[in-house]
């Protein structure tokens, strides 16, 4: 099966975020991040994502620009929130 960025689906709607636990963010963001072939920094990221596919570069800027738009609205609710990392 080929993998296609463009094609990446996004399983949590924005409008959920509000709602979401800080923890519960920084998965969705890991996992946005694992799929979409960015190389995972932290420990916990690569064993929690250990079995995604092999990352292709440490820069998000290889992600679309609507994946990018996904995670610049996560990442505002978590900082929004005081969520540590974000």
């Amino acid at each position: 099966m080929t993998h296609s960025l463009n094609a990446q689906v996004f399983k949590t709607d924005p409008a959920r975020f509000g709602a979401m636990t800080c923890q519960q963010l920084w998965y969705v963001e890991q996992e946005t991040l694992a799929e979409g072939r960015v190389c995972l920094t932290s420990e916990r990221a690569k064993r929690a994502f250990r079995r995604a596919e092999r990352c292709i570069s440490s820069s998000e800027s290889i992600l679309p620009k609507a994946t990018r738009t996904y995670l610049d609205q996560l990442r505002n609710s978590a900082r929004s929130k005081g969520c540590a990392g974000f």
